[in-house]
């Protein structure tokens, strides 16, 4: 039986991290730039803005009471640091609780962003390869995870299905498929590329 491009690991496969995943989903010419043509990351007002937010949000968080989590008891590990051999990927995650679960701990991923309304896709996929993280460094099963919107201090709780773990698995190696043969990728939706600090390096973008 052949077998797909998601269950193939190339020996010279390069790491990436969770953050590649959430931008190939925005617009695959991301992380095109960052690793095939190593361009500079351009940090735009909004990331600045919303770095600060995360600062302060770090500050109040350790105050809030976990019962908006919908949980009872738990620790909170902020920032943690995560990486996979198996799926050759890392990063470092806002926000984990470790709570009660049966005879052991069960694990909370929590991701901030400075955004409104419904989550988007590409938050949504960031925070499934967060949850495979935690699977696999702490050998449990994530069901769900949470997108905090910092403007409007609301959670959104977010199921991790099998559909989102296979779709990043297929996300990784298609990433990856892209570094290998240097292919410059169509950008998903053209609407986008008005407030996209990369747009400067596309010469096919009005």
């Amino acid at each position: 039986m052949l077998r797909s491009d998601a269950d193939f690991v190339w020996t010279a496969a390069p790491e990436l991290n969770v953050t590649d995943l959430k931008q190939y989903t925005y617009c695959p010419r991301i992380p095109y730039y960052w690793h095939v043509l190593a361009v500079p990351r351009p940090v735009s007002y909004k990331m600045q803005h919303g770095t600060q937010a995360h600062i302060e949000l770090d500050r109040l968080e350790k105050r809030r009471r976990l019962r908006s989590y919908g949980l009872q008891e738990g620790r909170r590990l902020f920032h943690l640091r995560l990486k996979s051999e198996a799926l050759r990927l890392h990063g470092k995650l806002d926000l984990v609780i470790a709570y009660p679960h049966g005879d052991g701990l069960g694990y909370l991923p929590v991701e901030f962003k400075y955004s409104h309304g419904k989550a988007h896709a590409n938050f949504k996929y960031q925070l499934a390869a967060y949850a495979m993280l935690l699977e696999e460094h702490y050998g449990v099963t994530v069901h769900e995870g949470v997108i905090y919107q910092i403007p409007t201090r609301t959670l959104q709780v977010i199921a991790i299905t099998e559909e989102m773990r296979h779709h990043v698995r297929n996300t990784l190696a298609a990433i990856r498929r892209m570094i290998r043969h240097e292919a410059y990728p169509e950008p998903y939706s053209r609407r986008r590329c008005t407030d996209c600090e990369y747009r400067r390096y596309c010469n096919d973008i009005d």
